[in-house]
C-alpha cells in the first residue's frame, strides 16, 4: 500500500510518467523518461539560481559588470517597474504598440528584446492572437508559461543570452516586429550600433522596430521639504569674554559649505554608476542618431518630461494612548487605566478626478499650446489656479469617528473642522508634462500623434505624476549595491571627493561604520521619497479606506506634531519652478527595415 501511494503521488506530480506494477507486493517503477524529467527540472532550477548572486539581500545577475553592465537588482519592486511602464503605455495608446498596425497587417512573429518578466509579451499575445512571440533577456525572471492560458502560452517562447557579447540567436529576416523598452540603463554607448545592426539583421524587409526609453534621472527634493523632517541641528557655541555666547560658525558659511540638497551624495554616486560603465544617462538624446543609421522612415516622438507631482496633504494623526488614574471606591488604591483618544480628523483637499485617466484634475491649465508644451515664462493671465475641490475628512478607519463621552457613556457625532481654503497654486506643477523649450508651435503641431498622444496626456489625473516619480525612485534604489561599490572606491582612492557632501561632518552618522552609514543614507532617501509620493493619498482618492495606525504615546504624538508643524511651515517656501524639475523623461522612436 505504501508503494502504491508513493507511485500515485509521483503520477500526480508528473502526469506523463509511466508507472508499472506486476502483482501484489511488486515495486513501482518510474520510467526512464520520468527520471530524465526530474533531472531536467533540477538542472533548470540550478541554472536559474546560478544566474544570480545576492549582495546584502538584493538579487543581482552573476555576470561580470564589463560583460553585462546592467546595475539594477532583480528584486520584485524593480521587476514591477516594467509592468507599470507597460500599463502606462496601454493607458496612453490603448494598444501594446505605438505602431498603428492594420488588422490584416499585424506581425506574425515578434521579438521583445530585454523582455524582463514578459508582461508586454503576454499582453501582446492576447491582443495579436495570430502571432508568435519570443522574449529575450539576460536572465530567467519571466512569468512561467504554465500559469498562462494554453492559447497564449503555446505562442510564447522565453530565451536567454547576452546580446552585448554575442549575436542574437535568431535567423536572418526572422521577425516582423521588434519591441525594445527600458534597456538603456544596461547598454554602453559604444554598443548601440552593434545592437541595432543585429536587430536590423533579424527583421524581415518591411519589418518594424519600436523603442521606448527613458533617461537616467535622479529625483531631487528641495531642502525645505527634507529638512522639515530632520531633528533640529545642534549648533556649537563659544563663550565670549563679556559672558555672552556666540555661534562658532556663521549661518552664511554653513550654507556655503552645504550640498545643494540632502541627497546630493547619492545623486553623485548614482550618476557615477552609469558613467563608469560608459552608459549615456540621456539615451533619449543619443539614440536618434544611431537609430536613423540602421532604419528608414524613422518617426521620432518628442522627449516628454514629467514634472514633480503636486504636494499631498498631511496624513491624519493617529490615535493617542491616554492614561488616567482612578481612585477605587472604599480603598486607597489608585489604578491606571489606558484609553485611546482619536484626534480631530485632518481636512484633506482631494482632486476632483476619481480615475487614472479622468478628464478633470486637481489643477487646471487653461493656457494655450505655448505654455503647456514649453518652459517659457507665462503671462499673468495664464497663471494656474487651484480649483475649488470637494473636501473630505479622513479618520484612521476611513470614515467619520465619534466622540465618546466618558461621563455619560454615550456617543455623539464629531463635528468636522471648517474646510480649508484651496491649496496654494505654488504647490502644484504648472504643466502636466513638458517638451523641450526649443520646439516652436509649428514643430509641436507637426509632431506624430501616434507617438505623442497629447490628448491622452491632458486627460490623465495628477496621480500619474506620482507614478512617474515612483519609477525614478525605484531605479535609484535598485542601483543601491552598484552605488555602494562606487562609494567604496571613493573612500579608498578619492576620499577628497566626499568632503563637499558632508560625509565626515554628519553628527548622526559619524560613529557608524561606512556600510551602516550608507544604508542610513538610503533609508533617508527612501523615507523622504515615500512621503513625497504619498501613495496613501492616491489610494484614498480612489476610495480606499485609510489604513489604521497604531496608537501613539504622548511623547510620540508630540514629536509627530512637531514634524507636522515644520512641514506646514516649510511648504510656504515652495516655488512654482521647483515643480517643473523633471522627475522622468521618456521618448518613443519607430523605424522600418527596407
Amino acid at each position: 500500500m505504501t508503494q502504491t501511494l508513493s507511485a500515485s503521488s509521483f503520477a500526480t506530480v508528473l502526469p506523463t510518467s509511466r508507472i508499472t506494477q506486476s502483482g501484489a507486493g511488486s515495486q513501482s517503477t518510474i520510467s526512464t523518461a520520468s527520471a530524465a524529467s526530474f533531472d531536467t527540472a533540477r538542472r533548470l532550477t540550478a541554472r536559474k539560481e546560478g544566474n544570480f548572486v545576492f549582495k546584502h539581500g538584493q538579487r543581482h545577475h552573476s555576470y561580470d559588470s564589463e560583460k553585462a553592465p546592467y546595475p539594477l537588482s532583480y528584486d520584485r519592486a524593480v521587476l514591477d517597474l516594467e509592468s507599470l511602464q507597460h500599463k502606462f503605455v496601454l493607458t496612453l495608446k490603448g494598444s501594446v504598440s505605438f505602431v498603428n498596425f492594420e488588422d490584416d497587417c499585424r506581425p506574425r512573429r515578434v521579438l521583445d528584446l530585454g523582455c524582463g518578466m514578459g508582461t508586454w509579451v503576454i499582453d501582446a499575445a492576447k491582443e495579436w492572437r495570430n502571432c508568435e512571440f519570443v522574449g529575450f533577456d539576460l536572465v530567467n525572471v519571466q512569468i512561467p508559461l504554465a500559469v498562462l492560458e494554453a492559447s497564449v502560452a503555446r505562442r510564447i517562447e522565453w530565451k536567454h543570452g547576452n546580446f552585448l557579447t554575442t549575436k542574437l540567436p535568431f535567423e536572418d529576416d526572422e521577425f516582423d516586429h521588434v519591441h525594445v523598452s527600458m534597456i538603456a540603463k544596461g547598454v554602453p554607448e559604444n554598443k548601440w550600433g552593434n545592437l541595432f545592426e543585429e536587430i536590423n539583421r533579424v527583421l524581415t524587409p518591411g519589418g518594424t522596430c519600436e523603442i521606448v526609453e527613458d533617461d537616467v534621472v535622479f529625483p531631487i527634493l528641495p531642502k525645505w521639504f527634507t529638512q522639515a523632517l530632520r531633528p533640529k541641528p545642534k549648533t556649537s557655541s563659544i563663550h565670549l569674554p563679556n559672558g555672552l555666547q556666540g555661534s562658532s560658525s556663521s549661518p552664511d558659511q554653513s550654507q556655503r559649505n552645504s550640498p545643494p540638497h540632502d541627497h546630493a551624495l547619492l545623486e553623485s554616486l548614482y550618476h557615477s554608476v552609469f558613467e563608469h560603465r560608459f552608459i549615456n544617462t540621456k539615451p533619449t538624446a543619443v539614440l536618434p542618431s544611431y537609430f536613423t543609421t540602421y532604419f528608414r522612415q524613422v518617426t521620432m516622438g518628442p522627449v516628454v518630461h514629467f514634472p514633480m507631482p503636486p504636494l499631498a496633504p498631511l496624513q491624519p494623526l493617529p490615535p493617542q494612548i491616554v492614561t488616567t488614574y482612578v481612585l477605587e471606591p472604599d480603598t486607597d488604591t489608585i489604578n491606571p487605566r489606558k484609553s485611546t483618544y482619536y484626534p480631530t480628523p485632518v481636512p484633506m483637499t482631494r482632486p476632483m478626478s476619481l480615475s487614472f485617466s479622468s478628464t478633470t484634475s486637481s489643477y487646471t491649465n487653461k493656457t494655450g499650446v505655448d505654455s503647456i508644451f514649453s518652459n517659457r515664462p507665462r503671462t499673468a493671465s495664464s497663471a494656474t489656479t487651484a480649483p475649488d475641490s470637494p473636501t473630505s475628512y479622513i479618520a484612521p478607519s476611513g470614515r467619520f469617528l465619534k466622540n465618546v463621552d466618558s461621563k455619560k457613556g454615550s456617543t455623539s457625532p464629531r463635528t468636522p473642522p471648517t474646510p480649508p481654503s484651496p491649496s496654494s497654486p505654488s504647490q502644484f506643477p504648472r504643466n502636466r508634462f513638458m517638451l523641450d523649450s526649443s520646439l516652436s508651435e509649428k514643430d509641436i503641431a507637426s509632431l506624430p500623434r501616434h507617438l505623442f498622444p497629447s490628448e491622452k496626456l491632458h486627460q490623465l489625473s495628477s496621480r500619474y505624476l506620482a507614478m512617474q516619480l515612483y519609477l525614478s525612485c525605484q531605479c535609484v534604489l535598485g542601483c543601491q549595491e552598484a552605488m555602494w561599490e562606487e562609494l567604496k572606491d571613493r573612500i579608498r582612492n578619492r576620499r577628497h571627493e566626499l568632503s563637499p557632501y558632508g560625509w565626515d561632518d554628519d553628527d548622526e552618522l559619524e560613529e557608524l561604520q561606512n556600510r551602516t552609514r550608507f544604508e542610513k543614507l538610503i533609508e533617508r532617501f527612501e523615507s523622504d521619497m515615500h512621503l513625497r509620493i504619498s501613495l496613501w493619498y492616491s489610494l484614498t482618492d480612489l476610495g480606499w479606506a485609510f489604513p489604521d495606525r497604531e496608537p501613539l504615546t504622548k511623547a510620540e504624538l508630540v514629536e509627530e506634531e512637531r514634524i507636522r508643524a515644520n512641514m506646514l511651515e516649510a511648504r510656504k517656501q515652495a516655488r512654482p519652478e521647483e515643480f517643473d524639475i523633471p522627475c522622468r523623461s521618456v521618448r518613443v522612436i519607430v523605424g522600418f527595415k527596407l
